[in-house]
């Protein structure tokens, strides 16, 4: 099974409308930067309102079929008294060039088509900018917040290689026993440690809650501010927002808490691989640059934006790891879990820097001139790509489980917060 492209989302989001006109509602909520129509299929009839939004980040495909389990779900009754908002893709100008993606079954194939936009291309996290950024596609989400008063808002994400955790805004009592049954259920890792969410408090395995306005939340080499972001709207209406992260390839050492025998010379070790590994792709980049798009529309200049940034972000991170660099920043529970998400931060971020200036040489100077350097940068995303999987023994979450447990995390979030925030 591939994961539902967004076309494929709106065609069957168009066909249930058609099938069940009484209780299927399909709208437009607004449009993206380049005019593609942001659509929301509502399900359902009731006073309660839950949000559901798929596609804020391109690069993470799962999304999209999760809220048509959900949609199928809702028309057999789940939830009764709940209206079910299902935003088909927040970001459908990212998703295009992401194409080629969803039915990539190795590491190397889900990197050839790559692409993921600096913060302030992303729907959700360009307003928490120290320089807000409001999108469209963030004007809109905001005014269907405002107009519905959701008592959850729901953002599907995934990883490459990791664990399945989640990120409530406020805490939610109850969601962790769903999470982790179906994770055990259906062989998927609880990460317990994900840098994203460095410096939020664990209210139970696998499930971690914002801390408060001022606190540290996430590596200092990033900018964003949660509290700005999209996922704090609902908050104006006594809502809650819950991100729930699934991994499209699962590794058992983001969920071992035993310490770690040596958590500092790890630091060391992978603050200086990033740095070497940044290195050779900023050469690549410098190397590229007579090639590279010019700043204007086309999507192409989003991606060139999306490498110099990823690279910018290389050094900063690489410091905040290094017990002997000044910008060191303490990590808490220096477990194995703790060190498995920073060697995934270490592979990670360059290796995206490198597909991604791979696709730009192929797509937009494909010429003799260039194939030298295709074929080496080729050769790099492959090899990081194998030395990535093998280091965590990583092993693929087959789509419908991935969606499996996205749609029971999903359920149980909204059966958890309907009881405690919605109105009756």
């Amino acid at each position: 099974m591939s994961y539902p492209t967004p076309a494929d989302v709106t065609r069957t989001a168009e066909a249930l409308t058609a099938r069940h006109p009484g209780l299927c509602r399909l709208s437009t909520i607004g449009h993206s930067r380049h005019g593609v129509p942001l659509r929301m299929l509502s399900v359902g009839r009731g006073a309660r309102h839950a949000l559901v939004v798929a596609g804020a980040h391109p690069n993470e495909y799962v999304g999209g079929g999760t809220l048509l389990e959900l949609a199928h779900r809702a028309l057999g009754g789940e939830r009764p008294g709940t209206v079910w908002h299902l935003v088909l893709c927040l970001d459908p100008d990212g998703a295009r060039l992401n194409e080629g993606g969803h039915g990539a079954d190795t590491l190397f194939g889900h990197y050839r088509s790559f692409f993921r936009p600096t913060a302030d291309e992303q729907p959700e996290w360009a307003p928490a900018l120290p320089r807000p950024r409001f999108l469209p596609e963030s004007r809109a989400l905001l005014d269907v917040i405002h107009r519905l008063r959701p008592y959850i808002q729901i953002s599907l994400h995934g990883t490459d290689i990791g664990g399945t955790f989640a990120q409530l805004t406020r805490d939610v009592p109850g969601l962790d026993r769903t999470l982790a049954a179906s994770a055990e259920r259906l062989g998927i890792p609880v990460e317990r440690a994900p840098l994203d969410a460095l410096h939020w408090p664990t209210s139970a395995p696998g499930v971690f809650v914002l801390p408060p306005p001022g606190a540290p939340e996430r590596p200092t080499a990033f900018p964003e501010n949660a509290h700005r972001s999209t996922w704090l709207a609902p908050h104006a209406h006594g809502g809650v927002t819950a991100v729930l992260e699934v991994p499209v390839w699962a590794a058992t050492g983001f969920a071992d808490l035993a310490p770690h025998p040596a958590p500092e010379q790890r630091l060391r070790h992978w603050a200086e691989r990033l740095r070497d590994y940044a290195h050779t792709v900023r050469g690549h980049y410098e190397r590229a640059r007579p090639h590279l798009p010019d700043p204007g529309p086309d999507p192409g200049f989003s991606m060139r934006r999306a490498v110099a940034e990823t690279l910018r972000v290389c050094g900063p991170l690489a410091d905040s790891w290094d017990p002997a660099h000044p910008s060191f920043t303490p990590l808490p529970g220096l477990t194995r879990a703790r060190t498995a998400s920073i060697e995934g931060f270490a592979r990670r971020t360059p290796l995206r820097a490198a597909a991604m200036l791979l696709r730009l040489l192929e797509e937009y100077a494909p010429a003799p001139g260039t194939a030298s350097q295709r074929t080496e940068l080729e050769a790099l995303v492959a090899r990081w790509c194998a030395a990535y999987a093998a280091s965590f023994t990583a092993t693929w979450v087959p789509v419908d489980r991935q969606i499996e447990h996205q749609v029971n995390v999903t359920t149980a979030a909204v059966e958890a917060a309907e009881g405690h925030l919605a109105p009756s």
